[in-house]
Formats: C-alpha cells, sequence, structure tokens
C-alpha cells in the first residue's frame, strides 16, 4: 500500500516556481517505481506533491464541455493559486458548484505542473476537499506558512553561505538540525538553480508585506489608524455588492480630509491581506 503524501503549507510565490522533481534526482533511500508519485521542488528545496492552502477564492469558472469543470483562482498574500476540480474530484466539484464569490476557503490538494514546452510552464492544484472558513483561520495560515518558510529560508541561507554542494552539503545540513527530506531538496535545487539568492530574497519581501498587511493598524500612531478606518468603513459603504471604482473611490476620502497616500496604502493593505479584491480592472470589493 503506498504511504500518502502529506499536504504541504506553501505560499503562492514559491508554489508557482516549482518544477518537477525526476526520478532520478531522489534519494536511492525513496522508491522510484511507476507507481511513486509525481513530485515537485520548489527553488528553496521544498518537496511536494500535495498541498494545504487557505485564502480568498476571488475568481471561479464552469470551463467543463460535457462533463463538470470548476476552475478557481484562490489569493494568498504572496500570489494566487489556480486550482481545477472535475468529475473526477466529486466533493471539491459539489463544493464549488454552491460556494459564492467572494470567500475565506480552505483547499487540499495535488500539485500538478504542464509544460507544453521549454520556458513555459504551468502550476496548478487538482482540488480534493475545500471548505469555506473565516479570517482568523486565513490568518492563522498565513502565519504557520510563514514560520515554515523563514525556518526553509534559514536553512537554505546556510547552505548557501557554507560554499558546499551534492552530498557533503547534505550531511552538513543534516548536522545543523534541517530535516533530511529539505536537506536532500536544498542539495538538488542548489544544483538547477543559478540565481536561488534573488528567488530568496523576493519570497522574504512578499512574506513581509503578507504579514503586515494583516494588522496594518499595529505600529500606526492612533490618529493615522482612525483615517485607515475612516477608509476601510467608506470602502464597504461605497462598495456594495458590485464593488466601486477605484478611482472615484480615492477622489471620494480625498474629499472627506483623508490623504490619498493613506487611501492607497489602505487598499493595498487590504488586497496583500486578502479582504479585498478586483472583481474587474479598476474596480474593488471588499470580502464578505
Amino acid at each position: 500500500m503506498l504511504k500518502r503524501e502529506v499536504a504541504k503549507r506553501v505560499f503562492a510565490k514559491e508554489f508557482e516556481a516549482c518544477r518537477e522533481l525526476e526520478k532520478s534526482a531522489r534519494s536511492s533511500s525513496e522508491p522510484t517505481d511507476s507507481k511513486s508519485p509525481n513530485l515537485l521542488i520548489s527553488p528553496l528545496g521544498l518537496i511536494l506533491n500535495r498541498v494545504f492552502v487557505v485564502g480568498v477564492l476571488t475568481e471561479l469558472d464552469s470551463i467543463g464541455a460535457q462533463s463538470e469543470m470548476w476552475k478557481a483562482r484562490i489569493v494568498d498574500p504572496t500570489g494566487a493559486f489556480t486550482v481545477y476540480a472535475g468529475q473526477y474530484q466529486p466533493d471539491a466539484s459539489v463544493f464549488f458548484s454552491t460556494v459564492r464569490v467572494p470567500a475565506f476557503i480552505s483547499l487540499t490538494g495535488k500539485a500538478r505542473i504542464y509544460e507544453p514546452e521549454p520556458e513555459s510552464v504551468f502550476i496548478s492544484i487538482r482540488a480534493e476537499e475545500a471548505n469555506v472558513v473565516d479570517e482568523e483561520i486565513r490568518n492563522r495560515w498565513v502565519v504557520d506558512t510563514a514560520e515554515q518558510t523563514v525556518d526553509r529560508l534559514e536553512a537554505f541561507s546556510r547552505a548557501l553561505e557554507s560554499g558546499f554542494r551534492g552530498e557533503t552539503l547534505r550531511e552538513y545540513l543534516l548536522e545543523r538540525g534541517v530535516s533530511e527530506e529539505l536537506a536532500e531538496g536544498i542539495s538538488i535545487a542548489l544544483e538547477r538553480d543559478r540565481f536561488p539568492r534573488e528567488f530568496a530574497k523576493q519570497l522574504r519581501a512578499s512574506i513581509r508585506e503578507g504579514l503586515k498587511a494583516l494588522d496594518f493598524e499595529a505600529e500606526d500612531t492612533a490618529g493615522a489608524a482612525y483615517q485607515k478606518e475612516f477608509v476601510l468603513e467608506l470602502l464597504r459603504e461605497m462598495g456594495g455588492n458590485k464593488g466601486v471604482d477605484y478611482a472615484v473611490f480615492v477622489e471620494t476620502a480625498v474629499s472627506k480630509g483623508v490623504p490619498e497616500e493613506v487611501v492607497e496604502e489602505v487598499v493595498r493593505s487590504l488586497l496583500a491581506g486578502g479582504q479585498c479584491y478586483e472583481p474587474r480592472i479598476g474596480i474593488i470589493r471588499l470580502v464578505g
């Protein structure tokens, strides 16, 4: 009986940078027969087959011609996941046939990669199970995923600084408490990527901005916090069920005495935190 792969927590930015992990690149201690799961590897060495993500469902389309097939877009603070569910994923298909956009949702599924030609790669998730959740659960997922990703980034940085490669690097990381799977993944990733530092830097910045967006009032003065709360309430008032034109919204907020830069900062924070989204270009709408 095959062991079911653990669903990994990963941000969209790292997930969309994954590539296929060839069976020949795996450790000799791992089975590599025809029944072995198809694995992907991220630039940081995260090896995955299944994922667990939580974010905002911002788009949902029925794309099946002769049978039911759904395509969804789930946003987290670093980017977006593309998700599919069809007749072979009955639980997920039923969920997508009834859920309303926008919504905070959790989803477990299998990672899929499609490479029609060199340098053209499409990463997606084949949904297994999905549920509506609340903002608190989404925030908890972001924090937990950030902690795991930062731990991975630290191990990756130690690997870069060591100057080691291959089996020497793997043993070096194991001696420093890095898990066997991640140590192997980092060793493989460094053999592939010519610009690993740049990706790590970008991912750190995305995580920092995402965490900041979860509590964008925490470090502000009382006056600035009041202005931001005012902008949020104005967005609720003007947005209704269909959203509001961004330019009109900014103009209205400025006319009520809120500096334009504050309006833009609040909207950026809400977008990054998944509290609002753009159903169409130039239109913003609150979630919930």
